[in-house]
């Protein structure tokens, strides 16, 4: 690089003013760089590209430095030198974006293809929403997860990507483990609750038996009593007259059957009152426990088929993104983005 190393010194202001002399140098610059051939894809070629621009700048530095001390020293020519200053700036501030082009675009394209392998390893990190997740709705992600390959297009991250999948999965396991026995203490818990609504519906009902059997008891006493009571009334009255004895007792006898048939339809229906209410109080109870268990359930099912939408919709988004990359070359993918071209992403400038 003769000329980009002579490009410094007293003798710079020299340059202008020469007709030709700044566009010979520029030229020599071009030619100087054009015959220079660095690989991008190697470190040593970076590394060259980098130092190649970096030598441009400085020159670009040292003749536009040049030219604004013979500015200063001759005003009556600053129109030109000016001018010359602009073509230094442009023509080599230009040739140094041009150098630096391949390396911009791999540096580019290295950081897509990065940016993408670790959008691919978000897959494999945990979400809170796993915790509260029902058996089966874990049993199909880890089936999701489990199915996605590592293989060498992962690259540097195929080490990583193995980790944190087997991380992942082991987590969804344990979780699995824990909502499946979950799920089972709940059912358990269920039909404990149905056994002892029935054994409480049972016992009230029993109960409502017997003391129907224990008042009829009391009441046949009772109307034994009575009647004991009326005969001895009645035997003593037959000594005194019997006539009015007969007919006495043929009223008393009428009137204690009469009383004990209309006894008997009071109690039997104050007994299916007391039963009916029994009933009635038993199965608001039951409907009420059903509406709870209906409501619970709702809640759930709804909970789950919104966490499904959105696992699904993001899936969704993802895939899309992923094919729409896959057929765009690696240095055009940033390009891809900057026109709109890959589905849900979006570049602001």
């Amino acid at each position: 690089m003769n000329q980009l190393a002579t490009i410094e010194g007293p003798k710079l202001p020299e340059f202008y003013g020469k007709p030709g002399e700044i566009e010979r140098i520029i030229s020599e610059i071009e030619k100087e760089v054009e015959s220079q051939v660095s690989d991008v894809t190697t470190a040593k070629g970076r590394k060259n590209i980098a130092s190649l621009a970096h030598k441009i700048a400085r020159s670009k530095t040292a003749l536009d430095k040049a030219g604004k001390e013979l500015n200063d020293k001759k005003r009556a020519a600053i129109n030109a030198v000016d001018a010359e200053r602009r073509v230094v700036r442009e023509r080599l501030d230009a040739l140094k974006a041009t150098v630096r082009k391949p390396l911009d675009e791999w540096e580019a394209a290295e950081q897509a293809r990065i940016a993408t392998l670790k959008a691919r390893l978000s897959a494999f990190a945990w979400k809170d929403g796993y915790r509260d997740a029902s058996s089966s709705d874990l049993a199909d992600v880890i089936a999701t997860l489990d199915a996605i390959p590592i293989d060498d297009s992962w690259d540097e991250f195929q080490d990583e990507a193995a980790t944190n999948k087997e991380n992942c999965l082991s987590s969804l396991r344990f979780s699995l483990t824990s909502a499946t026995e979950r799920e089972q203490q709940a059912a358990e818990l269920e039909r404990l609750r149905a056994a002892e609504a029935a054994r409480i519906a049972k016992e009230q009902e029993a109960k409502a038996e017997a003391e129907r059997i224990e008042w009829e008891r009391s009441e046949k006493e009772r109307l034994e009593r009575e009647r004991l009571a009326q005969e001895k009334a009645e035997r003593e009255r037959t000594e005194r007259i019997e006539r009015e004895r007969v007919e006495a007792a043929e009223k008393a006898k009428q009137e204690a059957e009469d009383q004990a048939r209309r006894d008997a339809k009071e109690a039997e229906e104050r007994h299916q009152r007391e039963l009916d209410e029994a009933n009635a109080r038993a199965e608001a109870a039951a409907q009420a426990e059903r509406d709870r268990i209906a409501a619970q359930e709702r809640v759930q099912r709804e909970a789950a088929e919104k966490r499904r939408r959105d696992t699904e919709h993001r899936d969704r988004i993802l895939s899309e993104i992923t094919a729409a990359l896959m057929p765009i070359p690696r240095e055009d993918v940033a390009k891809a983005m900057l026109d709109g071209r890959i589905p849900h992403v979006e570049v602001k400038l």
